[in-house]
């Protein structure tokens, strides 16, 4: 739900490779998460919390993602999407909650004010469809939730080439719309998605902040 900073650099290096997310990704994708998105609900809940997602999510038929991998098989970037943000939920709840849920309520116990953000997390699959056009769609769409890069490696290309792989994924799956929802104030994720094709669909209200849910056709 955030792009890459927008520091000048230079090209992705030919020693990287784009490969599919796994489980053994999980801790790095959870660092890379909390440095993309420090201040967010979901890195409120703590590296512990992450990492339990991030493991899940790949396991997961509702889930699947990339990672940017260096010549030392070391990931400096990723980008997790979804099938059905609600699927998902379903489908870590019902198979992985002993894995989630005690780093989850660990943090909970320790910061009892995320029980109401937690909350509206969970809401969010009906916030994002009270749209009569999305619930008239009969295309195929997918969620992007996620797409990180490592700070000092940031503008080399490397959250282009991850999206562009997701974009292939979401097409062999035959996925025709991928959508993902920002900030309204943060200018530079939507500056990387109205860059790579995204237009606004809608705006809504999450965590007290104004959203806006972007799609665009894969």
């Amino acid at each position: 739900m955030v792009a890459e900073g927008t520091r000048a650099g230079g090209e992705l290096p030919p020693a990287f490779v784009i490969a599919a997310l796994e489980p053994r990704h999980a801790a790095h994708a959870a660092t890379l998460h909390l440095a993309g998105q420090p201040g967010t609900f979901l890195s409120s809940l703590g590296p512990g919390v992450l990492t339990a997602l991030y493991t899940a999510l790949p396991s997961t038929r509702a889930g699947f993602g990339w990672v940017a991998l260096d010549g030392d098989a070391a990931p400096r970037g990723f980008v997790a999407a979804t099938v059905g943000v609600g699927r998902l939920f379903v489908e870590i709840g019902t198979t992985r909650l002993g894995t989630l849920l005690p780093p989850l309520l660990a943090q909970l116990a320790r910061h009892p004010a995320l029980l109401g953000r937690t909350a509206q997390t969970l809401l969010y699959p009906l916030l994002v469809r009270n749209d009569a056009a999305a619930r008239r769609s009969e295309q195929p769409a997918a969620e992007l939730l996620a797409i990180m890069v490592e700070p000092a490696w940031r503008s080399r290309g490397i959250g282009a080439r991850l999206l562009a792989r997701l974009l292939d994924d979401c097409r062999a799956r035959g996925v025709r719309t991928l959508e993902v929802t920002v900030d309204a104030g943060n200018d530079g994720a939507r500056r990387f998605y109205h860059r790579h094709g995204f237009g606004a669909a809608r705006a809504f209200v999450l965590y007290g902040r104004p959203m806006l849910h972007l799609r665009r056709a894969v």
